[in-house]
């Protein structure tokens, strides 16, 4: 199982990255934005994630073309060897992926849809890709069963490509999807800190510290 933040909001991401418990981080344009930074501040976000303890930090080529997006993959992956080169599922971005992946460079499509961008996925090479379960539903599909379909496409062809699930509205949602083989999710941190709630471990908990106290006492 592989936790990540999706994030670039360093407060945030720093405290949750200090329980050991999430793998790295998570970004593309938006986020960055989100966090008040643009893509100038990508080296910036990779030194502080990894001090923090990141293992895979994530970030998004940008370009029209294939060879605009190869490039990028290649500036942002000079970055860092636990940089992981995130490309759209367009066309230009999928043919982008095949040739880093080509060299080697670890690699993830994004914005995926459909079962058959999977495909395209794995084809290519791809160690992960991000499909938006959130955005899914939102669009009127079924997000859950459209990502399953996704995971068994790749379990049944055995491919290396694994589903990294983006766009998470619940935690409810992220224990369907594992129990139906998807073992990788990206949060952003209100989601990741809901994972640490539960009410019975509360009271449970509570319980626990009134008896030390009381033992204490005496």
């Amino acid at each position: 199982m592989r936790l990540y933040l999706d994030t670039a909001d360093r407060t945030a991401a720093e405290s949750l990255l200090s329980t050991g418990l999430f793998a790295g981080l998570t970004t593309n344009p938006t986020i960055l934005d989100r966090a008040g930074l643009g893509v100038g501040d990508i080296e910036d976000v990779s030194k502080w994630a990894r001090a923090a303890g990141a293992a895979e930090i994530f970030f998004q080529a940008w370009g029209s073309t294939t060879d605009e997006l190869v490039d990028c993959g290649h500036r942002l992956r000079d970055l860092g060897q636990d940089v992981v080169v995130k490309v759209p599922a367009t066309r230009a971005g999928t043919a982008a992926l095949a040739a880093l992946a080509a060299e080697g460079i670890p690699t993830l499509l994004t914005a995926v849809y459909s079962p058959v961008q999977v495909m395209l996925a794995a084809a290519a090479g791809a160690d992960y890709v991000a499909p938006y379960l959130g955005k899914l539903d939102e669009n009127g599909f079924d997000g859950l069963g459209t990502v399953v379909a996704m995971q068994e496409v790749l379990a049944s062809s055995e491919a290396t490509t694994r589903i990294l699930l983006a766009s998470i509205r619940s935690v409810s949602a992220m224990v369907s999807l594992a129990r139906a083989g998807v073992d990788c999710f990206t949060m952003g941190a209100p989601l990741a800190e809901q994972m640490f709630v539960d009410d019975q471990t509360a009271r449970a908990v509570e319980v626990f510290d009134q008896v030390v106290a009381s033992g204490l006492g005496q």
